[in-house]
């Protein structure tokens, strides 16, 4: 008898339907491709023209027309966050040796929303004062870096 019992529970279960589902779903899946930043210079930061007997520091804002102005482009809309060195070095074109520091460099915009080619500046100072070697007649030159990034 309990063998019998045992063997109709087997069968009944064998013919019930399951009581498991399985349910199958399609899920989507997206990817937005947006252009790189980049960077133009328009126009370098300049100190304009001095005397080689100066001592006091050559200050340029960013609301100057000295001020170096460049554009960033990338996707329109989206926020980037702008950073640059803030030192640099200007170099005598034909005496290495003699060079002037650019300290403060600093931007009008620390973060901006992109809308085509965007317009930054930055300023800074010549520190006159801590020149190495006199002030040669000629020119200096020297670049400083801008990092631009999406946030």
């Amino acid at each position: 008898m309990r063998n019998s019992m045992r063997k109709l529970a087997f069968v009944a279960l064998a013919i019930m339907p399951s009581l498991a589902q399985a349910e199958v779903g399609s899920i989507q899946a997206t990817i937005e491709i947006i252009p790189p930043l980049s960077i133009a210079e328009t126009s370098p930061l300049d100190f304009g023209t001095i005397f080689s007997d100066r001592t006091e520091d050559v200050i340029v804002a960013t609301t100057d027309g000295g001020a170096a102005t460049f554009t960033i482009s990338g996707h329109d809309g989206t926020t980037t966050d702008i950073t640059t060195d803030t030192t640099a070095t200007l170099t005598h074109t034909t005496d290495g040796t003699k060079t002037i520091p650019i300290i403060g460099i600093n931007l009008n915009h620390s973060s901006i929303v992109l809308s085509g080619a965007t317009e930054v500046k930055a300023g800074g100072t010549a520190d006159i004062d801590n020149a190495v070697g006199a002030l040669t007649v000629g020119n200096y030159t020297g670049s400083f870096n801008v990092t631009v990034v999406y946030q």
